[in-house]
């Protein structure tokens, strides 16, 4: 895999992508949130395994990891800004996540993201039948977030790990529950968390179940993963999900 590194705005592009391109392909694109943590992992999964595809199941694609290239593989404050809707309801002191920060900035990252692939479509020949996104935790949530955000109609692929369900009291099951399903019509989704994540695995069950109600969506799995946590997950899950979304091209 090839690299190349772009800016937009506060946000860098950490591009990865296959050496060798035949011409007149096009290429899958998935994008990774926390790119600055997960993007470089993934892209040496997808480097490693394609090299016998027909074994492995996971075929060549883009990588285009979206982060901040500070100090940390995970901004705190920008995450929490970037990933999340704003909130609509009161914080409890009395929560268990009480004083987590304010957040609410999703529609201004939905903006930039319809910037970045802008640029990534400049760049490449895209498969516009299999762009994915890649998320964890607050990522995960944004993931699932996109899914009912029609202004971002180019994704056909969401790949949610511990999705942070909680967040504004659980709120997105009130949305997804009042959202017309048939808008969901081909999206393709995965969800995996954790065995040993608490509350978050209820949440996940639940999410499933309201996604999987609708009978237009193309698929959707969900996965708990024993004696993983809210961190282990992630590389556990990562050549699952690289392989089910190269099933889908």
């Amino acid at each position: 895999m090839k690299k190349v590194i772009k800016k937009i705005g506060e946000y860098y592009l950490d591009i990865y992508y296959p050496t060798v391109i035949a011409e007149g392909t096009k290429l899958p694109i998935l994008y990774v949130l926390d790119g600055d943590a997960f993007a470089l992992t993934i892209s040496e999964a997808v480097k490693l395994q394609t090299r016998n595809s027909k074994k492995t199941g996971v075929k060549p694609m883009v990588i285009v990891g979206i982060g901040y290239h500070n100090s940390s593989p995970f901004d705190r404050e920008k995450r929490f800004i970037d990933f999340t809707p704003p909130k609509i309801h009161e914080d409890n002191p009395a929560d268990i996540r009480f004083g987590m920060p304010k957040g609410g900035g999703i529609d201004s990252f939905i903006n930039t993201l319809i910037q970045i692939h802008e640029v990534i479509k400049n760049d490449f020949s895209i498969d516009k039948k299999h762009v994915g996104i890649f998320g964890h935790s607050l990522g995960g949530l944004c993931v699932l977030e996109l899914l009912l955000r029609e202004k971002i109609s180019f994704l056909t692929d969401f790949l949610a790990v511990s999705p942070s369900l909680w967040w504004d009291k659980n709120e997105y099951f009130n949305k997804i529950s009042l959202y017309d399903k048939s808008r969901l019509c081909k999206k393709r989704v995965i969800i995996s968390v954790g065995s040993d994540e608490g509350d978050m695995v209820e949440l996940s069950k639940q999410a499933f179940k309201l996604v999987t109600s609708s009978n237009f969506i193309k698929s959707c799995e969900h996965y708990i993963i024993e004696d993983e946590n809210h961190m282990s997950v992630v590389f556990t899950v990562i050549s699952r999900y690289l392989r089910w979304f190269s099933a889908t091209f």
